[in-house]
Parts: structure tokens; C-alpha cells; sequence
């Protein structure tokens, strides 16, 4: 196993801004994906408009129907 030596422990001032601002904006990122998730689970909750059925659906019900009578 390779070993770090006190060099390596601690990354310079701007590595270490570097690495602070990209968290800052892939925290961002993040917040902007939820709010779009919220958004679509919001619109999908909404009542969607009813397909009428499929010739196969329609014919299903004809011989349900048909069996009944």
C-alpha cells in the first residue's frame, strides 16, 4: 500500500479553492435536479387525458360483454 507523505496530506490554497468551488456548484447542480424532479412529480400527479382503447382492449370487452348476456 503506497503511503502519503506530509507533501501530499495537504493541497495547496488554490487546489483547495479549486475543489470548494466545484462542490459549490455541483451542490447547485444538485438543488436545480431536485427541483426539476419536484416539478415533474407535480405534473404527473396531475390527471392525465384518457387513451380510448386499443382494438384488442375493445374486442376483449365485446366478448366479456357477449359472455355475459
Amino acid at each position: 500500500m503506497k503511503t502519503l507523505t506530509g507533501a501530499q496530506l495537504f493541497v495547496s490554497a488554490t487546489r483547495a479553492r479549486k475543489t470548494k468551488d466545484w462542490f459549490e456548484r455541483a451542490k447547485l447542480v444538485v438543488a436545480e435536479a431536485r427541483d426539476r424532479a419536484v416539478e415533474t412529480a407535480q405534473q404527473r400527479a396531475a390527471p392525465s387525458i384518457k387513451r380510448p382503447p386499443t382494438v384488442w382492449q375493445r374486442r376483449r370487452l365485446v366478448e366479456r360483454l357477449s359472455a355475459k348476456s
